[in-house]
């Protein structure tokens, strides 16, 4: 048998999505794992006992290397683990400076991340991490380091929360990579600070004042309006909008290649269709439906002309994201199931989705009644109440 055969038949033949997470593990290297998530997302994964400790790694995403290189790296992070151990648990390479770790660190476990992820986690360490670790080595970070750092953010705790597993995870490789000794680690379960959720969703009337600035500009920003309508008809995302071709429209459906939760389906509207049906094509070579100048790329933006369109729309606030917790709001309060609402909006996760719906009072007011006008009823002897009822996840 060859070393590669048995494992690389079954990671082809698991290319298929389950209900639930499922594990393919690998005959040759031990603790090697494929992932296979609902939502279609495939990783390798380390996952082993070495020296009376399970060690954990996520290796990278199987759609993007071969069952070889996920073998190669298995093995070097195994081997990893095991070098510091045979050297008193000492770090191969002590005082390595932060800032050249920081670099190679957003080049070595970047390649794993989308792009907006690498953008926004750039950003995190050369603003947030960087002006306060930068002056030290990687192996003299401390617990208490860290948490005088992750106080000093409590003024903006937002920041503080995306900026915290960052750093973990910058520590974790630093472990692997042979930069610190592996003992626990200096970001050990912080306390996250508590936020106030952005409930945000557009009431009928203030939909109605939005869609009257957009049908006067229309001939000014085409592309701007198409895509705010298009966000509010569809519930995406501005990336997945914004970057859309021409070949992933299949009648009343798109089918993204990608998006944050893996490649899915957004189903269109009539009301969407006739939006992207109304889109001039730019030319037979350029794919976009909204290409930048030059027409190379998507467009990336619309912050200018979107936040002159809130003001006048008297909308102050509002965000392009709150487009989508508007239409599941809308989707809700109209009896769609939570489950229906999470795979039109690409969720992994229900309990994601329930964190987008926002009811109106006068929708629990009406959905209030109808359950106590049933349950009296059932008093009263003129009727049952339902006895089994909707499941939970589906409303």
């Amino acid at each position: 048998m060859t070393e590669q055969s048995t494992f690389a038949r079954r990671v082809r033949a698991a290319a298929k999505p389950r209900a639930k997470r499922h594990n393919v593990r690998d005959d040759v290297v031990s603790g090697l794992i494929l992932r296979v998530y609902p939502s279609g997302k495939r990783t390798f994964s380390l996952d082993t006992m070495i020296r009376g400790r399970r060690r954990y790694a996520t290796i990278g995403n199987a759609d993007e290397m071969t069952v070889p290189e996920a073998r190669r790296e298995a093995r070097s992070l195994i081997a990893s683990y095991i070098e510091p151990a045979k050297k008193h648990n000492g770090p191969r390479t002590p005082g390595h400076p932060m800032t050249d770790f920081a670099g190679e660190f957003l080049e070595r476990h970047g390649r794993h991340w989308k792009p907006r992820t690498v953008e926004t986690n750039t950003r995190i360490v050369r603003k947030d991490i960087l002006p306060v670790f930068g002056h030290m080595t990687v192996d003299a970070i401390e617990s208490d380091d860290v948490k005088r750092w992750f106080a000093s953010m409590g003024e903006r705790p937002g920041i503080a929360n995306r900026a915290m597993p960052v750093l973990s995870v910058m520590m974790r490789m630093a472990e692997m990579w042979g930069y610190r000794p592996h003992t626990p680690t200096p970001c050990k379960r912080p306390r996250r600070y508590k936020t106030k959720p952005k409930e945000r969703f557009l009431t009928a009337e203030e939909m109605a004042r939005l869609n009257a600035v957009l049908t006067r500009d229309e001939f000014y920003c085409p592309h701007v309006v198409a895509i705010v309508r298009l966000l509010m008809l569809t519930g995406c995302r501005l990336g997945e909008i914004a970057s859309l071709e021409w070949d992933w429209i299949e009648g009343k459906r798109i089918r993204l290649p990608d998006s944050k939760c893996g490649p899915r389906t957004v189903w269109l509207s009539d009301a969407a269709r006739t939006v992207i049906d109304a889109i001039p094509r730019y030319g037979e070579e350029c794919p976009y439906l909204f290409p930048s100048r030059p027409p190379t790329r998507p467009v990336d933006t619309i912050a200018f002309h979107w936040d002159r369109i809130r003001k006048e729309a008297d909308l102050p606030g509002l965000r392009l994201h709150d487009l989508r917790h508007s239409w599941a709001s809308v989707a809700a309060m109209n009896g769609v199931g939570m489950v229906t609402i999470a795979k039109l909006l690409g969720h992994a996760l229900v309990e994601t989705t329930e964190r987008y719906v926002h009811l109106s009072d006068r929708s629990v007011v009406d959905a209030a009644d109808r359950v106590s006008g049933h349950i009296n009823a059932a008093l009263a002897g003129s009727g049952a109440a339902d006895e089994g009822g909707c499941d939970h996840a589906d409303g």
